[in-house]
């Protein structure tokens, strides 16, 4: 078999595994070993922090206001005019928009020139309108400039640390080892923009060991399974728009995993003088499935649940107390069970729980045998605080430290099962629920679907009750579900739990 040339055109040949591709013959291909794969986690995403740090400077403007009008009484107005036209210049200067290539001076000397400008501009106003309170305007000025400028330099020390990790940038996974995914890898070598994990293909015979030094990981049945897929943020598809069959084909099949799934529309016109590579994975890339979450209702769902939670979380204590007294006198054993739950993305994540029931060795397959009506495990204080949902009061920790939310999909168990099938079977849109956090109480739940789920029928309304709840997200509508929370549990007489 000869290696074939290397094709520049837009409709070049698929699988390219001639020596621009740094492939190797089929016959000799090996795929990466995932533990070898060591992706950065944790990731940041860039507009919500920027939205973060505007909130901050919006804070401490208010801030700096409130002190001048104490200090300064009527002569006040300089800070006004001083922190309008800092938020103005600061914003204009794009000190907001993360990137991450941008050096930490380069961010320190745009806040120097929108802040100097700021305090130039309230000097020569206040010079203007009364020179009898310039002292006051330059003093004001200076104490505002220095304070931002301090929290800025703060800023861009962190930006610069994060991006040195890789967490400033999305984890992407190439489905297609095409031309436009060479183009995709070889220009994010240049600019690490983007943390391009590797390339997945079904056409193995065609289908380099490494493509362009992004390796070869096997294929789509394999990326469903493949253990870092968790760490994912973003799939691209790189078969061309043209191949309208093959795009279908492929939508449909990925369309089962929690990641937003992207097709490169068109890369050959690529011009990184005009336009950020990361832009391809996300707004240039026509974005097929999975909408992203705002960075405004990211930041509102986060303080939701870290206000609500933290209030939730020390009523409860003296209850929590009691109940962990209770649990220890009432049977041997752990007061707290953990139990490995499939959180964001699929990620594994440690779910607290009162024990209801007594010790039960996990079975050796890994599967998860719920809850049945009159189960002998449950424990008799297991069974007042399952039915008061009482047991889930500890959750109120994984809602503060991040891993879930108030209000969500409850979070299920790997391998669960809904008689003998595997619950994920049942419903395509299964991982969709992975989209969002895992919730403390959920658009399901309040609508009686609550417990285990021992028909097909039970886990398909669970799940169209919890894509629902995606769709419609909103602060109301979690405050809403919470409100409902109380009287749905109270008045459930027919779920097992």
């Amino acid at each position: 078999m000869n290696d074939r040339s290397h094709a520049q055109g837009p409709f070049s040949p698929a699988n390219d595994v001639s020596a621009a591709f740094n492939g190797t013959l089929p016959g000799n291909k090996r795929r990466a070993d995932p533990s070898c794969i060591n992706p950065p986690i944790n990731r940041i995403d860039r507009p919500t922090l920027s939205r973060v740090f505007q909130l901050v400077d919006g804070g401490i403007m208010a801030c700096l206001v409130a002190t001048a009008v104490l200090v300064y009484m009527a002569s006040f107005w300089p800070m006004l005019v001083f922190v309008g036209v800092a938020a103005a210049g600061l914003r204009l200067s794009s000190v907001y928009r993360i990137r991450a290539r941008r050096s930490a001076w380069q961010h320190v000397a745009f806040a120097v020139i929108a802040l100097g400008m700021a305090g130039t501009a309230t000097i020569l106003l206040a010079r203007l309108a009364d020179p009898a309170i310039v002292l006051a305007a330059s003093q004001l000025s200076g104490v505002g400039a220095a304070t931002l400028l301090v929290v800025h330099c703060i800023y861009a020390f962190f930006i610069e640390f994060w991006a040195r990790q890789g967490r400033l940038a999305s984890n992407v996974v190439v489905v297609g080892a095409t031309a436009n995914a060479r183009r995709l890898i070889e220009a994010n070598g240049r600019s690490k923009s983007i943390n391009i994990l590797g390339v997945f293909d079904d056409r193995q015979t065609r289908s380099p060991s490494t493509l362009a030094g992004a390796p070869y990981l096997g294929t789509l049945q394999e990326l469903s399974h493949w253990p870092l897929l968790h760490e994912v943020d973003r799939i691209v598809v790189t078969v061309t728009p043209h191949a309208v069959d093959r795009v279908r084909e492929l939508l449909a099949r990925l369309s089962g995993l929690p990641q937003p799934v992207s097709l490169l529309l068109d890369f050959e016109n690529f011009n990184p003088k005009r336009q950020k590579l990361e832009d391809i994975a996300n707004v240039s890339a026509a974005r097929l499935s999975g909408q992203p979450a705002s960075p405004g209702w990211v930041i509102t769902k986060r303080l939701q649940d870290l206000l609500i939670g933290s209030a939730m979380f020390l009523a409860a204590l003296p209850v929590m107390a009691v109940l962990a007294v209770l649990i220890k006198l009432d049977s041997p054993g752990p007061v707290l069970f953990r139990q490995k739950r499939e959180g964001f993305n699929g990620r594994l994540i440690e779910v607290l729980k009162f024990r209801s029931m007594r010790n039960d060795p996990a079975p050796k397959n890994g599967a998860v045998r719920q809850v049945e009506r009159d189960d002998p495990r449950v424990t008799r204080i297991g069974k007042f605080i399952r039915k008061t949902s009482l047991d889930e009061l500890p959750q109120l920790w994984n809602v503060l430290k991040g891993d879930m939310s108030l209000v969500g999909p409850r979070p299920h168990a790997p391998g669960m099962r809904t008689g003998a099938a595997l619950t994920s079977s049942l419903v395509g849109e299964y991982a969709h629920r992975h989209r969002v956090k895992p919730g403390l109480t959920g658009w399901a739940q309040v609508n009686g679907s609550r417990g285990p789920l021992h028909t097909p029928e039970s886990a398909r309304e669970r799940i169209r009750y919890d894509v629902e709840y995606i769709a419609r997200a909103s602060l109301w509508f979690d405050l809403w579900i919470m409100l409902r929370t109380g009287p749905a549990l109270l008045g459930d007489s027919t779920n097992i739990r």
